[in-house]
């Protein structure tokens, strides 16, 4: 089986963040005995994994970088990071990240320039430069591309060479539905540029060589394609979740943190006004809808910077606390105490 990964990734952005470390990269070196995989990131933790862990015989890597400022650290051994990750990755993410912000002071940022800690070809990678080549006979080709409005001019260059049937995945950056519009539009009759492609994702929903996770958008895919993604990402990532392709954005990206205070209220409130106070289900759902489309359609006029204006905080606690019991009142109080403090 060859997968062609698009995109090698640069570790600037992580170190600069300051809340990444190795934990996963860590886990699959040890498990798999290659130390210089524990300090893989972005892409190339995830092509380790497919490689050791599922099994996947030929990996090759396109990015530019690789005819450019490809930039590897050697300033740590990978025994000392993955020792040090099993205690307290903070031992040693300091110093990384250090040495990370000093080196990109002087090196231009992708596609010109990557900081990298192993280079691919010391894991079995193949790689290029050229992704026409790299998707040539793929069975699976991963992408890891910049913001979505650049992604057509990237993938029309490379469409016509991909193979009748092949999995096309994202891995971030792109809504789901953006990337199906996207060979949508390059296999219609007025460009009829693109074959028959699977797409979905293997997104990894947080920094991949932080955690074991990904996640798999239903919708474009054949069933075949789905249920192999979600077998090869629980061997190769240790757990996989299938979802509508809709909701890859709110699940994985930075709206997350809403999604889940949203989705674990709507939850809570359902059990309270079902189970406690025996409302039918289309009488619950007629409120809930009602409070999250006027508190969208608040966000839409005033916007998000201006929000409390319009409605001071400190409104709902004389009314959202009567909710206190039942699934609802095991998250309320810390709502409730959050928008108490937004209120004084």
């Amino acid at each position: 089986m060859k997968v062609a990964i698009l995109g090698a990734g640069c570790y600037r952005t992580h170190a600069a963040s300051g809340i990444t470390n190795f934990s996963r990269a860590c886990t699959v070196a040890e498990q798999v005995g290659k130390p210089e995989i524990s300090m893989t990131h972005s892409t190339i933790i995830m092509g380790a994994e497919l490689m050791e862990l599922a099994g996947v015989d030929e990996i090759v890597i396109a990015d530019p970088v690789f005819d450019n400022e490809f930039k590897v650290i050697d300033d740590f051994a990978y025994e000392d990071v993955i020792e040090a990750h099993k205690s307290d990755p903070e031992k040693v993410m300091p110093q990384i990240r250090a040495k990370v912000n000093e080196v990109a002071k002087d090196l231009p940022k992708p596609p010109k320039g990557a900081i990298h800690f192993t280079h691919p070809e010391d894991l079995g990678f193949e790689i290029t430069t050229d992704d026409n080549e790299a998707v040539q006979d793929a069975d699976w080709v991963m992408t890891w591309f910049p913001k979505g409005d650049m992604q057509m001019g990237i993938i029309e260059k490379f469409a016509g060479d991909l193979k009748e049937g092949a999995i096309l995945t994202h891995a971030c950056t792109v809504p789901t539905t953006m990337f199906k519009k996207i060979f949508e539009d390059l296999s219609s009759p007025e460009m009829n540029i693109a074959p028959t492609v699977n797409v979905s994702s293997y997104h990894p929903g947080a920094v991949p060589e932080m955690k074991g996770q990904v996640y798999i958008a239903e919708g474009y895919a054949s069933d075949d394609t789905i249920n192999n993604l979600v077998n090869w990402g629980q061997t190769a990532r240790g757990s996989a979740y299938k979802l509508p392709a809709e909701l890859l954005g709110p699940v994985c990206d930075m709206c997350s943190a809403l999604t889940a205070i949203t989705y674990a209220g709507i939850l809570g409130y359902r059990d309270s006004v079902m189970d406690v106070l025996g409302a039918p289900a289309g009488f619950a759902q007629m409120m809930a809808k009602e409070s999250l489309e006027q508190v969208t359609n608040l966000m839409n006029t005033a916007g998000i910077d201006h929000m409390e204006e319009k409605l001071n905080p400190g409104a709902l606690l004389g009314t959202a606390d009567s909710m206190n019991f039942g699934a609802t009142g095991e998250i309320l109080p810390t709502i409730l105490e959050a928008l108490k403090k937004r209120s004084e």
